[in-house]
């Protein structure tokens, strides 16, 4: 558990990855500790329990499929005789890539505030609330994926490729955005307390933004460039590629949205950590 010190500290002092990394890894079992008893206590109230992680999604899931792929006839994956069910784990897909995201920017503004006890009672190592909403976000898309596993093997009937096994390491850039933004709004919410209504807009914003229920290779320019500037918009279309289509993402596209989302990541701990000494004096 990291022991703050009272003498000032330069901002500059925090924008090292090294730093970032390892004290990620020396509070990690504060993270997973958190998250598994916000995870208990998020579902127990529930009647539907964890089933509730599989519900919601599967609703909204539903109504694009009805919307996009039956209304509009929208196609998402490069196979030309696309059938509805491909169509509907292409959204689900998106949905589950985009819902990590969404669920720690969400989620963010609020963070420090509804552990203020921590702040004001204890030395508690702050930064690793910002890994532990990463671990239940990572928790909901795991469980997600298994309906989407159930799904596939319904629906497609075929066997996975080996381009299933990048997955993981395309949900890398999400989770590095993740984390910076949940960084940057915790500490900002703490001192803006409304600052989470406007990053739920925010979010449903950039929600329409990023390729879930349509193929951004099909938009008109300019607005096709304008929409590739979105680093979530490649983590989606790579993940549909290597479940879907059974085909590599773009490694250049995948490197510079993990550039950037390192980027934010870095720039969020340091605003952070550059911030948290006067979380007490609003609390």
């Amino acid at each position: 558990m990291a022991v703050f010190d009272a003498r000032p500290e330069p901002m500059a002092r925090h924008l090292n990855p090294v730093t970032m990394v390892r004290s990620l890894w020396t509070d990690r079992r504060v993270a997973l500790a958190i998250a598994k008893r916000e995870v208990e206590g998020r579902y127990r109230t529930h009647r539907l329990g964890l089933l509730w992680i599989i519900v919601s999604p599967l609703v909204l899931l539903g109504v694009y499929t009805f919307v996009f792929g039956i209304v509009f006839q929208t196609k998402l994956t490069l196979r030309t005789d696309e059938p509805l069910g491909v169509y509907a784990l292409a959204v689900f897909t998106g949905l589950l890539t985009f819902g990590i995201f969404r669920e720690m920017a969400t989620r963010a503004p609020t963070v420090i505030v509804a552990h203020k006890h921590f702040v004001t009672k204890m030395v508690f190592p702050l930064h690793a609330l910002a890994l532990s909403e990463l671990l239940i976000a990572l928790f909901n898309f795991a469980v997600g994926m298994v309906v989407w596993a159930i799904g596939y093997a319904v629906l497609i009937r075929e066997p996975l490729t080996w381009h299933a096994l990048l997955a993981p390491l395309i949900l890398a850039p999400v989770c590095l955005a993740g984390l910076g933004v949940s960084w940057f709004l915790s500490a900002m919410g703490t001192f803006l307390r409304d600052l989470a209504s406007m990053i739920e807009l925010i979010v449903v914003v950039l929600f329409h933004m990023t390729p879930i229920f349509y193929n951004i290779n099909r938009i008109p320019e300019p607005w096709h460039t304008i929409l590739m500037y979105n680093p979530l918009a490649h983590v989606v279309q790579a993940m549909r590629g290597v479940l879907l289509e059974h085909r590599q993402p773009d490694w250049g596209w995948f490197l510079a949205s993990l550039g950037v989302s390192a980027l934010a990541a870095v720039i969020g701990y340091a605003v952070f950590m550059k911030s948290r000494r006067a979380f007490a004096d609003v609390l």
